[in-house]
């Protein structure tokens, strides 16, 4: 297990203010509610998940005495990390923590670990170049950096940087003085795509970062925006397939790793790489036994029923996608919406749905034909957040593992 150093911080007040596109920007938290999910106890909806995780609710900034007594408390449990790395984030932005060289450097001397990486960062809180310097000293080797453009006046118009130009210095330090630089980039149609993606890439090729992680705008609800704020900006997304060409197209053309969430990752097939597998599926993974809906999100429903194509009885699932895009954003609201009459007798839902089990059961129930509502996997794949960081083989592990158990679950509980 990793080595959390949870610093705390709220979206939008711990990170230097909202970016434009900031999928928080607008929520009202005093509204704030548990959405319900798998984990919630069966009596009742909300756990620490449904109610706090998904809102990125961490509480203001830790002192850093808190959190080296809550690091030092997880590696009393379950040991040092297995690469020695402790990883620092939380619900704002590290480079906005105001104690971060200090507490870097009381879990060297108290605990004597001594590599480090840092969660997500825009850079935003970085004033002086010295600063950055002084953390690679420390042992910071690895750092995720959102950068959205290397253009500094559309940093500080997109992203309400008040020092763009600190930012990015910030950055090219990271880039020479540490093991790995992973950046991220909201791409926003016409404003940073197109030759500005170009010119900021091929900047980014120049630093000698490891990878790039294009990440398509969402916007409204249908996109994934749970929280009661939607719109959050009047700009309509890349579609699918053009955002797939731009990734492909800048993986390509640059040496680093380019991956895109959700979708997709050239060098591995992710999301759903099992996909290219084709008829060798029917060796690999178990028969279908038993008729089943299985629910998912826009994204994934197409490549799905690629997938089952190839596993024998797989014309026994029936996709069923609802009007969002990412499966593990699917609420309550959705399956309201969703037309129960043609489901199976039996129903899988993703495992990480943002719904309460009893109430995901009498939502599809509600035609009064009894079924069984089954969990499927938390993850089916990887998007390209996390298979950036792994090999195509590896991903096919994961998927065959996974489809593998929800094949099992649906044979053995299904009706």
């Amino acid at each position: 297990m990793p080595v959390l150093a949870d610093v705390g911080g709220r979206p939008g007040v711990d990170c230097g203010g909202f970016c434009r596109y900031c999928y928080f920007r607008g929520v009202d938290w005093e509204r704030k509610r548990a959405f319900g999910c798998k984990n919630c106890p069966p009596g009742s909806v909300g756990c620490e998940y449904c109610r706090d995780s998904v809102w990125e609710d961490h509480g203001p900034f830790r002192p850093p005495q808190a959190v080296l007594q809550a690091v030092h408390m997880s590696v009393s449990m379950q040991g040092p990390p297995e690469d020695g790395v402790v990883e620092v984030s939380g619900g704002g932005d590290v480079s906005n923590y105001p104690w971060l060289s200090e507490l870097l450097g009381m879990i060297r001397d108290a605990l004597g670990l001594r590599r480090f990486k840092l969660g997500y960062t825009s850079g935003k809180g970085f004033e002086d170049p010295e600063e950055v310097e002084e953390l690679c000293r420390l042992g910071v080797e690895s750092v995720s950096f959102t950068l959205f453009a290397a253009d500094p006046e559309l940093r500080r118009e997109w992203m309400g940087d008040r020092s763009p130009e600190a930012s990015l210095q910030a950055l090219e330090v990271f880039a020479d003085e540490c093991r790995e630089v992973m950046v991220a980039a909201v791409l926003i149609p016409g404003v940073n795509d197109g030759d500005v993606l170009w010119e900021t890439c091929e900047w980014l090729e120049e630093l000698g970062i490891d990878a790039l992680l294009l990440m398509r705008l969402g916007t409204r609800r249908e996109h994934g925006i749970i929280l009661g704020n939607d719109p959050v900006l009047d700009v309509e997304p890349h579609g699918l397939e053009e955002f797939r060409r731009i990734v492909s197209e800048v993986h390509e053309e640059f040496s680093f790793r380019v991956t895109g969430t959700p979708v997709w990752d050239p060098e591995t097939g992710a999301p759903f790489a099992l996909r290219s597998l084709g008829e060798e599926l029917g060796e690999l993974l178990p028969e279908v036994e038993v008729r089943c809906s299985l629910i998912t999100g826009r994204v994934a429903a197409p490549m799905l029923e690629e997938v089952f194509r190839h596993v024998r009885g797989g014309d026994r699932v029936d996709v069923v996608a609802v009007e969002k895009d990412i499966a593990c954003l699917i609420t309550e609201e959705d399956l309201r919406r969703l037309d129960v009459r043609s489901l199976e007798r039996t129903v899988v839902l993703p495992g990480r749905a943002l719904v309460h089990d009893s109430t995901a059961e009498e939502l599809l129930k509600r035609d009064g034909f009894e079924r069984v509502v089954l969990r499927g996997p938390d993850r089916l794949t990887l998007d390209g957040e996390a298979s950036c960081e792994v090999t195509r083989e590896e991903v096919i592990e994961f998927e065959l593992n996974a489809f593998e158990e929800l094949i099992k679950t649906v044979n053995l509980l299904g009706e």
